[in-house]
């Protein structure tokens, strides 16, 4: 189950980076859909390329320490604090902001909280519980 974990947490951590940083260097495919909007469509932001920079960032850190090519010699203890840490970061997505995004949005009758009802917002809820499974297995 442990393998399993790491193996599914290593395939969206890589494709969710990939993606940030093709949009970060251009790439418009699926870019819209994926930014929150008002009622009346309005996006909420425009990320730039810092924003999907860091995000991209911030994936391929994940994938490297649960590749264990990063903290190598971190103790175990602090191993699974930053986990569960990561894991609640991705809890409180899934839960949301109870306006645009998470279970709990307002708004919903956008394309956004369409494809986040379907797509987004479980994928959160999955990274956590993959997470959960790999700080209960060990």
């Amino acid at each position: 189950m442990l393998q399993l974990s790491k193996i599914l947490l290593t395939i969206i951590f890589f494709g969710i980076g990939v993606i940030h940083f093709y949009w970060a260097f251009g790439g418009l495919w699926a870019k819209r859909l994926a930014i929150p909007t008002t009622q009346e469509g309005a996006p909420l932001f425009d990320p730039g390329l810092g924003s999907c920079v860091i995000i991209g960032l911030f994936f391929s850190v994940l994938l490297l320490i649960n590749q264990k090519e990063l903290l190598r010699s971190l103790p175990l203890l602090y191993e699974r604090v930053l986990w569960a840490i990561i894991a609640l970061v991705f809890l409180a997505r899934a839960i949301g902001d109870f306006q645009y995004v998470g279970f709990f949005k307002y708004v919903k009758h956008t394309t956004f909280a369409y494809l986040d009802n379907l797509y987004y917002t479980p994928l959160c809820l999955l990274i956590f519980a993959l997470i959960v499974v790999k700080l209960a297995v060990r």
